[in-house]
């Protein structure tokens, strides 16, 4: 397992004793870049090194920089693990901050540590390179020699099943043994996340099989046995709001002194109502943005993104597995 240790400020070393590590850029060091470090007063931040080799994982700027303000030594933080892992690490540190990478050396990277770390999600690979899951699962179609496992990890550092179909066999099985049991407690035992079990328990209740079969011809139907009798599950389904128009939704949770009266709720009434100011301002917010940070605005863009998923599905699952149990036939 890859570790990072640091001192509250680094260690100091000899910069004679650093060596170059491999490159993200293509076009390597950014020469104006380091002429801009150089000039920056005080110390620069500590680099990160691998303390085997003493290899730049993450800092070739500020060591450059460095140099030509002719310090003899620099403050380091060192790495422990193996070079594919140094390697993440070093794409991981250049998202949340130094220069940014081109979308090209982005995309190089994704690659290679796709074939390096297979057993990362695409999210999760997203998320360390900056590019869009998308971006990284169609990477990992069109590279060559990439190992295929049956699971991967997520962002969360819990390992999922690729195909989830024998998963939601086994979900709709232990849901019809314990009718009464949780989300989270049937997705422990299925290897599943509570969403999809809440989709199994969900298609149960409509009568449906608990895996997605794929399009069918016009008279194909699917077998009857496929689908689990289920006893105890309610019927009702949570009713979907029916006006979609973000403002109105906003105004009437405005209006609810449940929300209104505890400081969480306002902290979250707070934060939507900025989100739909943005909305509103999105061209002017876009116009706002000067080339130079266009990058590093549209990776934190991603990742607010990503958080307002996680917590949406999060609260879905809340409410799913808050719901009265049904009393059995």
């Amino acid at each position: 397992m890859p570790t990072q240790r640091n001192g509250p400020a680094g260690e100091e070393v000899p910069i004679s004793s650093i060596m170059p590590g491999v490159s993200l850029r293509s076009q390597g060091p950014d020469r104006e870049h380091v002429a801009r470090l150089a000039e920056v007063e005080g110390p620069l931040p500590p680099i990160l090194v691998d303390r085997r080799t003493l290899h730049v994982i993450d800092g070739m700027h500020r060591l450059m920089a460095a140099f030509v303000r002719g310090e003899r030594v620099i403050r380091v933080e060192y790495f422990e693990g193996s070079t594919e892992d140094a390697f993440l690490r070093a794409v991981q540190a250049n998202v949340t901050h130094g220069l940014p990478l081109s979308q090209a050396d982005r995309r190089a990277a994704a690659a290679r540590i796709v074939k390096s770390h297979p057993h990362l999600s695409d999210r999760a690979i997203a998320r360390a390179s900056g590019l869009g899951a998308k971006s990284v699962a169609a990477i990992r179609r069109q590279s060559d020699g990439v190992v295929r496992l049956h699971a991967r990890m997520g962002r969360d550092g819990k390992v999922r099943p690729l195909s989830s179909d024998e998963g939601r066999r086994r979900a709709a099985e232990l849901i019809a043994e314990r009718p009464h049991a949780s989300l989270r407690e049937i997705a422990r035992l299925a290897g599943l996340s509570p969403a999809t079990v809440s989709d199994v328990r969900r298609r149960l209740r409509v009568g449906e099989a608990p895996v997605i079969a794929p399009d069918r011809g016009a008279g194909e139907d699917a077998p009857e046995s496929s689908v689990p009798q289920v006893r105890g599950l309610p019927t009702a389904h949570r009713e979907e709001p029916h006006d979609t128009d973000p403002h109105h939704m906003l105004e009437k949770l405005l209006r609810d002194p449940a929300l209104r009266h505890k400081e969480e709720g306002r902290n979250l009434l707070r934060l939507l109502h900025q989100n739909a100011v943005g909305m509103r301002q999105r061209s002017e917010l876009t116009a706002a943005v000067p080339p130079h940070c266009g990058a590093l605005v549209v990776n934190l863009a991603r990742q607010y993104a990503e958080t307002w998923r996680e917590f949406a599905r999060s609260l879905d699952e809340q409410i799913q597995s808050s719901s009265p149990p049904a009393v059995g036939e």
